[in-house]
């Protein structure tokens, strides 16, 4: 008490010399002071008045302008949302030869009529119940026209895919519609409508009504056809209403498999067959180059008047209501390996011939060596699995159209691949064992052999191959810094392949942006022990040590399936339930079997372990854990038994059914009701119902809840089972949050998450700031939507009904971010009632 009552004296005494010294220092401007009022008082009175009369406004108006705005009102009457599905999509764009997916843009939207006081909340708003093209707004009706700046066709100069023929009916020859873009999606089909409509409940063959054959897909259309048109140009958005948008499709052991294409709720354009080519930059298809590749095409959404198609005014910026949004396409880089000594050695010789076939007609390099790449990966398919896909192949053909003397290989036609719902692959004999076999799923066929063949790791052993294969191309068309060289090697082998100039994700998503800080990200990242592992270890973004990000490897792992099979969640925001997510490292090692040290090398951070070949070491690999043949494939649901096997029926086409008792495979079996003649339950795991097994499904696709403590998780699925499943966290892109916005609305689209990076995403960069008044980059804030305090928080919260852990959101806006994430109505996708 002594001690401080000293410290107070002095700080009194040094006061009283501070204040004397500054009366001593003041003296002299005294006396000049006197002087001047007594020479010069009445003038310098007046002037003295003035003078302080426009001080005085000058500090109002000063004041004025930078205090803090007591109230923040939404930009817009309207905000519209625009997002894709996936973040990115990898195609080519010549399916005369061979097709690994085809081209398949949608753009989906979300339409929020925002806050006009301070007790009104926003709206999201429907359609008509009669018109899912109309949307409505009281006695107001609005359509959504849509489409993308500079691209407003693709088949033609920029794609060869309705042009390209193709026997889709096998009868051997070539009728109206046969062509590949009728051909791709031919395993899908409706009875009705795109509803999942069946009114015979039936899953008799000759009711189907197969895509592309009798529901042809129109030129430079999406795949629904006539049924939803979705063309390039002169479109309007079409609504999903309360079920979505759902087609069928068959597995091995279940007639009727619904795909949800696109969520309920949304506005969406289906499908669109979108290239990355502007059309200023097509002069002659044979002439394009690396250079010309627009990977963040410039999607547009504007409100227009129902029956007179005249644009809406934003009462605000007296501009038509029109939004812009990122529709990511590229364009894959085989031909960095396939069109050289790289992949082919002196073995497959037959792209040289092909390459020169091309330049002799004035083809760029770049396209003469595309059109190369597919025949050399023809070739060597040929060579190691006994296919005879170049058997009609003449190399000295002056053919232009078909080159290979039979139809185009699509590679589905083969090979399981959930991407686009076929979900049975051919099989094989063995030419070993002569046993007949599976052919595997098309994802796990593509990254095994490439990631075992040419690893190609950095310096921290990180694999290349992933932004190596997938594209990396760049909106400004410059190659510098791109992550592999032009003969197909790691342009990083000696650094770090997060270095590169950016891509698909890598130097793009927030979580590869050096700058999100800066950018937008003014909150915490809420992370778990698997996520602050990371930050800690590989990321370091924020950590003041340089961080460079997350690599995909960190996503894309095995862990992620061992998380999702041990959920068994009643809400996901609030994590309720039963779930290993938010439990330390040890207990996640041990919950899955394997050592603290292992969990950390081996899923978080794989790495290549490279042989004495230079190739990836299968069962030592983490990164080939991912798509390796035996590992563990979470449970799809939980199927009736009858003598030790399944319980199935047969339709009148012969094909079985098994009878599915609950779609969450961890619900209690001893509850449920087993029907008549079934004698015992088992939950069973995706590969026994899809030959795709669990890939890019929610049991095989990354969460933020990998990473992300509640409630900065996704909701559970349920609605688009067997994509996703009720009890487990569903994948991002169908999602709902906060208000039945999907997660995507407010934070964009996986691998292209707000805010993304300046310089390589343009459009995504700019897209966020079209609806924060603050102009940051994402993700939105509440003042998009609502009138906001003065720490951001909407003027509706109340201090005793919006309340999270005890604490009142009013004036605490990580708080009240906090709240909106985890009071979100966990509904599986569905659309909330209010």
């Amino acid at each position: 008490m002594e001690w401080k009552q000293l410290k107070i004296a002095d700080k009194h005494r040094a006061k009283d010399r501070q204040a004397r010294a500054q009366a001593e220092h003041d003296q002299p401007l005294y006396q000049v002071w006197d002087c001047l009022l007594n020479d010069y008082r009445e003038i310098f009175v007046k002037k003295l008045i003035v003078w302080f009369a426009g001080t005085l406004l000058c500090a109002c108006a000063i004041s004025a302008v930078f205090a803090a705005p007591t109230v923040t009102k939404p930009k817009n009457d309207y905000n519209i949302t625009i997002n894709y599905e996936l973040g990115m999509h990898c195609t080519g764009f010549d399916f005369s030869y061979c097709c690994v997916l085809p081209p398949y843009n949608s753009v989906q939207s979300q339409v929020i009529k925002t806050s006009t006081g301070p007790n009104k909340y926003p709206e999201l708003l429907e359609a008509d119940a009669k018109d899912p093209g109309v949307l409505v707004d009281g006695k107001k009706r609005f359509r959504l026209s849509y489409g993308h700046l500079d691209n407003t066709y693709s088949e033609g100069s920029k794609l060869k895919y309705w042009d390209v023929p193709y026997d889709v009916n096998g009868d051997g020859k070539y009728g109206p519609n046969e062509n590949v873009a009728n051909a791709y999606f031919s395993h899908l089909y409706v009875y009705k409508d795109l509803k999942g409509t069946n009114p015979k409940n039936t899953s008799a063959d000759k009711e189907k009504l197969f895509v592309g054959i009798q529901i042809p897909v129109p030129r430079d259309n999406g795949p629904a056809g006539a049924a939803v048109p979705s063309p390039m140009k002169g479109g309007h958005l079409h609504y999903t209403g309360e079920v979505g948008t759902i087609v069928y499709t068959k597995s091995p052991v279940l007639d009727n498999v619904p795909i949800m294409l696109t969520n309920p709720g949304i506005w969406d354009a289906l499908g669109l067959p979108l290239t990355p080519f502007n059309d200023r930059s097509v002069q002659d298809p044979l002439t394009l180059t690396e250079a010309d590749i627009q990977p963040f095409q410039e999607a547009w959404v504007s409100l227009v008047d129902e029956k007179t198609g005249a644009p809406v005014i934003d009462s605000h910026s007296g501009k038509p209501i029109t939004f812009v949004g990122t529709s990511p396409i590229d364009i894959p880089n085989c031909a960095n390996c396939h069109s050289n000594k790289t992949a082919n050695g002196d073995k497959f010789t037959l792209y040289k011939q092909e390459r020169e076939f091309w330049k002799g007609l004035g083809a760029s390099d770049w396209i003469a060596n595309l059109k190369a790449t597919s025949v050399s990966i023809l070739e060597m398919h040929d060579d190691r699995t006994g296919t005879d896909f170049l058997k009609n192949y003449n190399p000295n053909s002056r053919s232009l159209d078909n080159r290979l003397g039979r139809d185009p290989v699509l590679c589905q036609k083969c090979h399981a691949d959930n991407v686009i719902g076929v979900l049975s692959s051919k099989t094989f004999k063995d030419p070993k064992t002569g046993v007949e076999m599976t052919i595997s799923p098309l994802t796990q066929a593509i990254h095994t052999v490439h990631q075992t063949k040419a690893p190609l790791p950095d310096s921290h052993g990180r694999t290349a191959s992933c932004q190596g294969c997938h594209p990396a191309h760049r909106q400004d068309g410059k190659m510098a810094s791109y992550p592999i060289t032009p003969d197909g090697k790691n342009a990083f082998a000696l650094g770090d392949n997060r270095d590169a100039s950016g891509g698909c994700f890598v130097g793009r998503d927030v979580h590869a942006n050096r700058n999100m800080r800066h950018d937008g990200i003014d909150i915490p990242a809420h992370l778990n022990a698997i996520g602050q592992w990371l930050q800690s270890n590989v990321s370091q973004i924020g950590n003041n040590e340089g961080g460079k990000g997350l690599w995909c490897t960190n996503c894309h792992n095995q862990l992620t399936r061992e998380l999702y099979q041990r959920d068994n969640l009643t809400n996901a925001y609030k994590q309720t339930g039963t779930t290993i997510r938010n439990k330390s490292l040890d207990e996640i090692a041990k919950a899955i079997g394997v050592s603290t040290d292992e969990l950390k090398s081996r899923y978080l951070d794989p790495k290549v372990v490279l042989n004495d070949k230079g190739e990836d070491t299968p069962g030592a690999s983490g990164i080939l854990q991912t798509w390796a043949a035996k590992r563990m494939v979470p449970d799809i649901a939980v199927i009736a038994l009858k003598d030790g096997g399944p319980m199935v029926t047969k339709d009148e086409d012969g094909d079985i059914n098994v009878s599915i008792l609950s779609a969450n495979p961890a619900v209690d079996i001893s509850k449920l009701k087993l029907p008549a003649g079934a004698t015992g339950a088992t939950a069973v795991p995706y590969d026994a119902a899809t030959h795709g097994r669990d890939y890019w499904l929610s049991p095989g696709a990354p969460h933020c809840a990998d990473c992300h403590a509640a409630p900065f998780v996704e909701g559970q699925g349920g609605r688009a089972f067997p994509i996703n499943q009720p009890g487990k966290y569903s994948v991002m892109r169908y999602s709902k949050g906060h208000a039945g916005l999907t997660c995507q609305s407010c934070h964009e689209s996986i691998h292209g998450l707000y805010p993304v990076t300046a310089t390589t995403d343009v459009t995504s960069y700019k897209q966020a700031a079209q609806y924060n008044p603050d102009g940051s980059h994402g993700p939105l804030k509440c003042a998009s939507c609502h009138e906001t305090n003065k720490v951001g928080v909407p003027l509706i919260a109340k201090k005793k009904e919006h309340v999270w852990d005890g604490k009142p959101i009013l004036n605490d806006f990580n708080l009240a971010v906090t709240w909106m994430h985890g009071s979100a109505k966990d509904l599986g996708g569905a659309v909330p009632k209010d």
